[in-house]
């Protein structure tokens, strides 16, 4: 299968690795040429454009930071709009608002092709394994369609219902585990405060109410004292704020959400956007940068 794949950030370079580990054919393309040259090694071809990336694909993949990212790659000079032909499929990896799909999504309906969104959650780690939880907004038709795709980078394939349901279904996850890290920061606290060893710590709470995947990450980076991104607090608070503002639009009030988004953007303010989003610990006076507890 010929695939195209936009944008080889931290979990772009992990899908792309498993498809041409699985032997699809790869064109792909990155703002950043360097980020190409290690899948090029490998065998993909290097595309100039989103535009050409389209042309030369049955499907397109794509994984970028934000709304207007995915704009810029949509609509931009040499967009992939101009690439994209009738029976094109586009899947839509980003984590972007609900409303940008839907421009997305008809933009391509106009050209006899289809946007899917299919943004993913489990990290870069499952990003390089193949075993990323996919939920997918769009036509059930388009969803059979990209099974041999989808089947190579993901574990969990859901199809979430119409266009913009995937990332609606991907903000109340990001939403959720945004809050989950909010209060084992603060938790964690509590405990490493009144002398409690971490690892005793976590012996108890990971065997009770108190465990999610948060806390587990979280216990990691303060054990490790690595600040860089598996996931960075940039993304994790625009994520909180599409999340937010999808519930506005819906005429949902969410209070602790919103003191939770608030708790990140403080740590942003502070410099520490491009770290990882665990660098929240230091909202309580936590380690510094490549300290651990």
């Amino acid at each position: 299968m010929r695939i195209g794949f936009i944008g080889l950030g931290i979990m772009g370079r992990g899908m792309v690795g498993n498809l041409l580990k699985a032997g699809h054919e790869l064109i792909v393309y990155n703002r950043g040429t360097e980020r190409m040259q290690p899948f090029v090694d490998r065998g993909a071809k290097a595309a100039a454009s989103p535009a050409e990336v389209a042309a030369g694909s049955e499907i397109t993949g794509v994984c970028v930071t934000d709304d207007a990212a995915v704009e810029a790659v949509l609509s931009g000079p040499e967009g992939l709009l101009e690439g994209l032909g009738p029976d094109g499929i586009v899947l839509d990896h980003s984590t972007i608002s609900p409303e940008q799909t839907l421009r997305a999504a008809r933009a391509a309906a106009e050209r006899g092709a289809e946007w899917l969104d299919a943004p993913v959650t489990g990290g870069d780690r499952g990003a390089a394994a193949g075993t990323l939880t996919i939920m997918v907004g769009g036509s059930a038709a388009g969803f059979r369609r990209v099974q041999p795709y989808l089947q190579v980078i993901g574990k969990t394939l859901v199809h979430v219902g119409g266009s913009g349901k995937g990332q609606l279904v991907k903000l109340i996850n990001n939403f959720i585990g945004g809050i989950a890290l909010a209060a084992a920061a603060e938790g964690l606290t509590i405990g490493l405060r009144g002398g409690v060893p971490l690892e005793t710590l976590m012996r108890v709470l990971t065997a009770g109410s108190a465990d999610s995947v948060s806390l587990r990450l979280l216990a990691e980076r303060l054990q490790s004292g690595d600040d860089r991104p598996g996931f960075s607090l940039a993304n994790r608070l625009k994520d909180m704020d599409l999340a937010l503002a999808a519930a506005r639009a819906l005429g949902a009030c969410l209070p602790v959400g919103a003191v939770a988004a608030e708790m990140f953007r403080e740590r942003a303010a502070a410099g520490e956007k491009d770290l990882d989003q665990t660098v929240l610990v230091r909202r309580y006076g936590g380690p510094e940068p490549g300290g651990s507890w």
